[in-house]
């Protein structure tokens, strides 16, 4: 499936420390998945966090998010990411 326009996607795999007893993906690990992508793509726009603060004293911060849970994520799936800005 190719990205929607704006949009950039991060592939993230599930390893052994992501997953419950049960082998699939602990709720709570998604949003650092999320997390992830997002610090990429602000990468990819030349935003470095760390650099921004440093210099500026300013930083993004996450004032809400919501989860819908489709389907489970098991040890060893590749996940693709996106983070668009809305």
């Amino acid at each position: 499936m190719s990205p929607s326009p704006g949009e950039f996607r991060w592939p993230v795999r599930v390893y052994w420390e992501d997953t419950d007893a049960g082998g699939i993906v602990f709720y709570a690990n998604y949003l650092k998945f999320f997390e992830r992508s997002r610090t990429e793509w602000l990468r990819t726009l030349g935003v470095e966090q760390q650099r921004l603060r440093d210099s500026t004293g300013g930083m993004f911060v996450v004032a809400e998010t919501s989860i819908r849970y489709l389907r489970p994520a098991r040890l060893d799936d590749e996940l693709i990411v996106t983070a668009r800005l809305l």
